[in-house]
């Protein structure tokens, strides 16, 4: 019997099938390493403070932090060790977690509090921070909330900020010890 499909096959033909799956594969590699370039680039734009740049003058500390593409600060740091991700918020009082994050870093919920929020009212919860950490930067035992209804960063707010002096100067902010 002759099966069509069992045909026999040159080397020739052999080398055009060889051939065309390596083609395939070069795209196929060709677009997974462009999808890896393209989302580190996106990263860089919006979180241009994934390594932060320190300093040290004398005795006193500093890191400076760039803008991102939207003109906000912001910065990879840890919370009670635990990598996280922060937004420099001066017009914030508190630094505010959200659930996520402040179950990474092992925090206690507190007791329950209503925050007004640029959403609105909403509800909190009291918390300490054991050890906050930007670069060489280091703040310990400060006052924070736990915000359910926060999702993604850190906003890092006055109860951290106001332990250092803080100075803006084109696309740059510069966080520093007094």
């Amino acid at each position: 019997m002759n099966d069509p499909t069992n045909e026999y096959k040159t080397p020739e033909d052999e080398r055009v099938q060889i051939g065309k799956y390596m083609i395939i594969a070069t795209w196929v590699v060709g677009l997974g390493l462009g999808t890896l370039l393209v989302n580190s680039y996106l990263e860089r734009q919006r979180n241009p403070n994934n390594k932060v740049i320190a300093a040290v003058d004398g005795d006193k500390r500093s890191i400076t932090l760039l803008a991102d593409r939207y003109g906000h600060y912001r910065v990879t740091g840890s919370i009670n060790g635990a990598k996280a991700d922060f937004l420099v918020d001066t017009g914030a009082t508190s630094v505010s977690i959200p659930e996520e994050v402040a179950f990474r870093a092992g925090m206690q919920y507190g007791a329950k509090i209503s925050i007004n929020t640029a959403n609105g009212i909403g509800v909190a919860y009291k918390t300490t921070v054991d050890s906050l950490r930007l670069g060489d930067l280091e703040v310990r035992n400060a006052t924070a909330h736990i915000n359910p209804g926060l999702s993604g960063e850190i906003l890092l707010g006055m109860s951290v900020l106001k332990h250092y002096e803080l100075v803006h100067k084109d696309d740059q902010l510069v966080i520093r010890e007094p």
